[in-house]
């Protein structure tokens, strides 16, 4: 039977917290256990990628980049339109890790793109894919666990 590397690491926090911290004696060392804490309880969602996280980074950035292009084409960019679709074309559609890997890169061809355009053609097509980074910003931060700072200074 495989125990989930998740069970795993809150076994080992709950250990640390419970009959570990409150046998260290000195502020010093207790601030790093707490610094160890920290860092386990921020690992344990990061271990492995998790496939929900994948797919929701992948849906976004699918949604901006079809967005970007379509304000490209409606402002008669088909040049630009093209270099977009077949950046998106060119991601993979699986695994799910590659898949976002060739998303990234397809995101990172679109503001090359824009870039070089007008900037009144470029606004419209710029504002989908801010918006998918911004998104993507706080999906990223989300998995982050509150920090344990005050503790670890405390000692």
């Amino acid at each position: 039977m495989r125990i989930p590397v998740e069970t795993l690491i809150d076994g080992v926090v709950r250990t640390l917290v419970e009959a570990v911290l409150p046998d260290v004696p000195t502020r010093f060392a207790r601030g790093q256990l707490y610094a160890a804490i920290d860092v386990l309880r921020n690992l344990r969602d990061r271990v492995e990628v998790r496939a929900a996280l994948l797919a929701e980074e992948a849906a976004s950035a699918e949604g901006a980049l079809a967005a970007a292009a379509e304000a490209l084409r409606a402002a008669g960019a088909d040049a630009a339109t093209d270099r977009i679709a077949a950046a998106r074309r060119g991601a993979p559609a699986e695994p799910p890790a590659a898949r976002v890997a060739g998303l990234r890169a397809a995101v990172i061809a679109a503001i090359e793109t824009i870039d070089a355009l007008d900037a009144a053609v470029a606004a419209a097509a710029r504002a989908p894919i801010d918006r998918h980074l911004a998104a993507q910003a706080m999906r990223d931060v989300a998995v982050l666990k509150p920090s344990m700072l005050a503790e670890i200074s405390k000692g």
